[in-house]
């Protein structure tokens, strides 16, 4: 059943976010049809040469990509505060009902255990944090530094508070640590006295490779783990699509398939949600909201940023004769197809940057260690990995001309539309990835 469905039942449901326990986190109906599909498609084009494409509607050379101003209105940035009122809503479940049991009495221990929120890559779980600690008056604690984490500086961890009963936060686990000799005992101090419940209830953020590699290390039994679940096709277009749409509004947008000329989501239901800003459910197909949830695997952080990329306007020649036929006593305005001066078109694919042909081990240890810290600088990867400091710099810059990685101030980060090819490229490698 698709969580829209599961909604209706629920009003007090926050839209299409839903915290669930990580065990119970469900890929898109066609996400692994779709990775077979790729790597298939790969195999083809190799040996044959053939992308076996269907004819599409509009060639997507002919369309531009959107201006910044225009994508910045209609794709704006997630709002994580309807994510951290799923979360909320799960920690309520989890302290007065019990961690597995709703309605239950739950025992001490269960009380005062701290549970882990793990957040897939591009899913701001710092963000989701900072506004659950905001509404209920939780503590927020910061990461120690870099020093104190390579000395082992057990300063740190004295000046968490004793618990009192009110609530506490650790955003972000993943920058408690580094893959390093002299980068683990702090972890371990923390986790070892937090699941002893010596600071009382609260929440552990932590990126989902990190989780991973921290499992590894420290036993967790006992605390539970809670994601965000997985959003399919229809919750993807309820969330691009309709929930851009209000009553309100003075111009309706309407998103167009490159490949088939149709509307994306029907008229008549866009215009249904528009009125009552209920989720729209399953009953249509959607096919490019279905193959942007399996190819993202569910992941909406990583849905968001692709969905900005296939977003295409029309050649301004055209925008040019529709502007002079309103110069001239024409319609001001068609909403009921492809003429209309607020479509927009969808492409069918996005040119995602791929490994190159001669990749050696070293990328890899340096793609492996940003991924399982959530981004370092040159001057940590220098520290954490064997090669001298010239080559690390000289094959960053490589990676990120590449366009696999972007940089985040000083922090190198995986590029979102590589993140598949290089989650993929460590998976064949047999590196440690996360769970999802």
């Amino acid at each position: 059943m698709s969580r829209s469905k599961m909604d209706e039942g629920n009003s007090s449901a926050p839209g299409p976010w839903h915290t669930v326990p990580i065990e119970e986190y469900t890929l898109p109906p066609d996400a692994r049809t779709n990775l077979v599909k790729k790597r298939w498609k790969a195999l083809r084009q190799r040996f044959s040469g053939e992308d076996g494409e269907a004819e599409v509607f509009r060639a997507e050379a002919d369309l531009r990509e959107l201006p910044n101003v225009r994508l910045a209105h209609i794709v704006p940035p997630i709002d994580w505060s309807s994510a951290a009122r799923s979360l909320a809503q799960a920690f309520s479940e989890v302290t007065q009902g019990g961690i597995l049991k709703p309605g239950a009495r739950s025992s001490k221990s269960e009380d005062t255990t701290p549970w882990f929120f793990v957040s897939q890559p591009y899913c701001d779980h710092g963000s989701i944090l900072e506004n659950w600690a905001a509404e209920h008056h939780a503590r927020v604690w910061q990461p120690p530094g870099t020093e104190q984490i390579l000395n082992g500086d057990s300063a740190w961890l004295e000046t968490l508070p004793k618990g009192n009963g009110q609530p506490w936060v650790l955003p972000a686990l993943e920058r408690c640590f580094f893959r390093h000799a002299n980068g683990l005992d702090l972890l371990r101090g923390f986790m070892e006295r937090a699941l002893s419940g010596e600071w009382g209830p609260g929440i552990i953020g932590c990126d989902s490779w990190a989780f991973a590699f921290v499992q590894r290390i420290f036993p967790l039994t006992g605390a539970p783990a809670m994601t965000l679940q997985a959003f399919d096709g229809p919750m993807l277009a309820d969330y691009f699509v309709r929930g851009r749409t209000t009553p309100a509004s003075r111009n309706q947008i309407r998103f167009f398939s490159a490949r088939s000329g149709e509307p994306l989501v029907p008229d008549e239901t866009q215009d249904a949600y528009a009125s009552t800003g209920a989720p729209s459910g399953d009953e249509q197909d959607l096919p490019e909201f279905r193959q942007l949830a399996a190819h993202c695997q569910g992941n909406p952080g990583l849905a968001w940023h692709y969905w900005r990329k296939q977003l295409r306007s029309e050649p301004e020649t055209e925008q040019q004769d529709r502007a002079e036929v309103r110069e001239t006593g024409g319609t001001t305005q068609n909403t009921d197809g492809p003429g209309s001066s607020d479509n927009v078109w969808v492409a069918q694919d996005v040119e995602t940057p791929p490994m190159p042909a001669e990749t050696d081990e070293d990328v890899a240890f340096v793609l492996h260690a940003i991924l399982l810290h959530r981004g370092l600088t040159t001057d940590l990867l220098t520290l954490l990995l064997p090669s001298p400091r010239a080559r690390i710099a000289s094959q960053l810059l490589r990676l990120q001309a590449l366009g696999l990685l972007t940089r985040d101030g000083e922090r190198w980060q995986v590029a979102p539309l590589a993140y598949s090819t290089v989650r993929e490229f460590l998976r064949v490698r047999r590196y440690l990835t996360d769970a999802f």
